[in-house]
């Protein structure tokens, strides 16, 4: 098959992807294509965007490349496959390892979001970042039913404002969220959208790992400006390479888990082993904004992004090499 009709099999896949399926095309001078997919995929061929490595995506006006495959420290995993056909096709124990733009996303990557974005600042991680380093990208889960079948679909879910003046999470929602997470999912959640009802429906999601948000609301902006966390705790995978990382109104983080970060005298960052399963619990909403990216330097916003779904992520699945450089 020629690469044209290669590529037209892969029908509504957008150009930037099909770009990068040309790019895999040229390296394996000439190798068939495969539209085989596999479990939860949506196309074939790994992709990311930035693949030619010449100035990478653009979120909220800060250039976040794809750089190269460089594994920071102590990863030892390096994504070599090509295609997300759920299998581990180079034998190294992990499936579907793709990140042919060596940006530290796996292409493979199966994610959603519950709930709605903030309003408090410009810009969505998920849209503006992600989604261009993923085939499958965000999906936008909004206030779906939680079922045993939707949530199957994923790898990673991110909790943002689920106030309850949209909708209540009822018990049978509550136990197929946990049976998920029991099983080898990944879960973090956001808080401090506005609504001080949200605390209601989050914590209603994680009472059963017996950890939540507390009443308090906490490291109110100084100046127009985050208040920086830069007391992290011990040597976990979320925290490589991370400094500081902004915070505005959150609430602390109450209940079981490991400790990873503290301000103003409360935990402001948890971390939960449940089952198979993990999740993070994160004491505001800010990381998601434009303004944490692109007005601080100082902050490692994106690394913090990267460690988070990689932790999040199955150990056996999508897991690749984060890029030293990657602030």
């Amino acid at each position: 098959m020629d690469l044209r009709s290669c590529l037209s099999s892969f029908g509504r896949v957008p150009a930037s992807h099909l770009l990068r399926i040309a790019c895999i095309g040229v390296a394996l001078q000439g190798a068939a294509c495969s539209s085989d997919d596999g479990p939860g995929s949506t196309g074939d061929s790994g992709s990311s965007e930035g693949s030619t490595g010449s100035g990478g995506d653009d979120f909220g006006g800060l250039a976040v490349g794809a750089g190269g495959g460089t594994s920071s420290s102590g990863s030892g995993i390096a994504g070599n496959e090509d295609s997300c056909d759920g299998m581990d096709n180079d034998g190294n124990g992990i499936i579907d390892d793709v990140d042919v733009g060596g940006d530290g996303v796996c292409d493979c990557l199966r994610i959603a979001t519950l709930g709605r974005p903030g309003r408090w600042g410009e810009g969505d991680v998920f849209e503006s970042w992600l989604n261009q380093r993923s085939i499958n990208g965000a999906v936008d889960l909004s206030d779906a039913e939680l079922t045993a079948e939707e949530l199957g679909k994923y790898q990673v879910i991110v909790v943002q404002d689920v106030s309850v003046n949209r909708r209540g999470y009822s018990g049978a929602e509550v136990e197929a969220l946990n049976d998920w997470l029991s099983k080898g999912g990944g879960l973090m959640t956001l808080i401090g959208y506005g609504d001080p009802d949200e605390r209601e429906n989050v914590n209603t999601l994680l009472e059963p790992l017996g950890v939540g948000y507390g009443e308090e609301q906490i490291l109110p902006k100084e100046g127009g400006s985050t208040i920086p966390i830069t007391a992290w705790s011990g040597s976990h995978p979320v925290l490589e390479g991370i400094q500081a990382v902004g915070v505005d109104n959150g609430y602390p983080v109450e209940g079981a888990g490991t400790t990873l970060a503290t301000g103003d005298g409360h935990d402001v960052l948890k971390a939960v082993e449940a089952g198979n399963g993990r999740a993070l619990v994160w004491g505001d909403e800010w990381i998601t904004y434009n303004s944490e990216w692109v007005d601080h330097p100082d902050y490692q916003v994106e690394r913090f992004w990267l460690n988070a779904i990689k932790w999040l992520t199955p150990a056996n699945e999508c897991q690749v090499a984060i890029p030293a450089h990657v602030n």
